[in-house]
């Protein structure tokens, strides 16, 4: 299974790779920021991917040393990038927000997945409003993933 990573939270990601490994026994492909991001789900396919909807601009790597401003909306940018792209991917959304917007509308983190269905064809299995070191948040998360399998 082809998993990508798209968090830009160091200890958040590190839960994340926990939870892949122990859900899947996999290593997901790790990318910290909505350029990078774009661009690597135009370029390869996935068969899922967990993604936070809040990025920063450019990663860690980023030349110049400067992450750019944090995106309220970076997870949307990838969504963009894999319609655009024609692409279908199974997406978990874990984030830290119980709201964002969608479309210009603000939309409530549970009610995401029909609306991203609707509007950039991704199957969404589940979103996980995401709190630090939480044994419930963890277990949730690993729920959906063993679900892919």
């Amino acid at each position: 299974m082809k998993i990508l990573l798209v968090e830009d939270e160091v200890h958040k990601r590190d839960e994340l790779k926990d939870c892949v490994q122990e859900a899947l026994g996999e290593f997901p492909k790790v990318i910290d920021c909505v350029s990078n991001a774009v661009l690597d789900v135009m370029e390869n396919n996935y068969d899922l991917i967990i993604l936070d909807m809040a990025l920063s601009t450019f990663g860690d790597g980023a030349e110049d040393k400067i992450k750019g401003h944090d995106q309220a909306q970076g997870g949307i940018e990838v969504l963009r990038a894999l319609k655009q792209s024609k692409k279908l991917t199974k997406i978990i959304i874990v984030t830290q927000y119980p709201d964002f917007y969608i479309g210009g509308k603000k939309v409530k983190l549970k009610d995401s997945a029909n609306i991203i269905l609707e509007k950039y064809n991704q199957t969404v299995l589940g979103t996980i409003l995401y709190h630090y070191k939480s044994n419930t948040t963890q277990q949730k998360i690993i729920s959906i993933l063993r679900s892919c399998k």
